[in-house]
């Protein structure tokens, strides 16, 4: 499919025109990324990474507590091994368990940072082709039956726009039949050189499209 012209007033063609393309840097400047490219639809980005996040969350929590108990039962082991020295052992130990813990907590925040970031790029791949699909789909409810742009490769949801694009090319067929026809009916009907048999037969053809039309609201 041809991809439709952006227009530079649509906030849909300069953030989602293709979504997730990259803003242009220049003549001969690399392209350049903005988060706003990315947070196409903040809410269904967001409630998906929230989803994503809250079971990581639950998993460090579960890994976090399991270190610790593991850490705190090693250091009591080897606390009681030394029982002459045993005060001075456990605070050393106790000590090296708080830094432990707090070596535990920002590895685990930074993978929950990383989670984050990924989760939003990821989704920004489901976003774009949904925001693009919304889109035609409000088109041909206003009766515009320009043809959609095609995803990109990495795009999810490519399916999907394929059903929506084919639906619109049957229908922009369908409309294409439907105008010529009328189109020669009424030159028919008009020109006054025409025969009953021509104007019998433009009839008959008006007849076939209102029966077709009202064959498929009746469905």
């Amino acid at each position: 499919m041809e991809p439709a012209v952006a227009n530079p007033r649509d906030p849909a063609s300069t953030a989602t025109g293709s979504p997730g393309a990259p803003d242009a840097g220049g003549p001969s400047g690399p392209p350049k990324r903005y988060v706003r490219n990315y947070l196409l639809d903040t809410g269904l980005q967001l409630r998906l990474a929230s989803y994503l996040l809250a079971v990581a969350v639950a998993l460090s929590l579960g890994l976090g507590a399991l270190l610790w108990s593991a850490y705190r039962e090693t250091s009591r082991v080897i606390a009681l091994g030394e029982p002459d020295v045993g005060d001075s052992i456990a605070q050393a130990l106790a000590h090296e368990d708080r830094w432990r813990m707090l070596l535990l907590v920002a590895a685990l925040s930074a993978v929950l940072i990383f989670l984050l970031l990924a989760s939003v790029v990821i989704t920004h791949r489901i976003a774009g082709p949904a925001y693009v699909i919304a889109r035609t789909c409000r088109a041909v409810t206003e009766g515009s039956l320009a043809r959609p742009r095609s995803l990109r490769s990495h795009d999810l949801l490519v399916d999907l726009a394929d059903d929506v694009a084919g639906m619109v090319d049957a229908l922009r067929d369908r409309e294409e039949r439907e105008r010529d026809i009328v189109a020669r009916a009424a030159a028919t009907l008009k020109d006054p050189s025409s025969t009953p048999a021509a104007r019998a037969a433009a009839a008959e053809d008006l007849d076939r499209v209102a029966s077709e039309k009202d064959a498929r609201l009746g469905s």
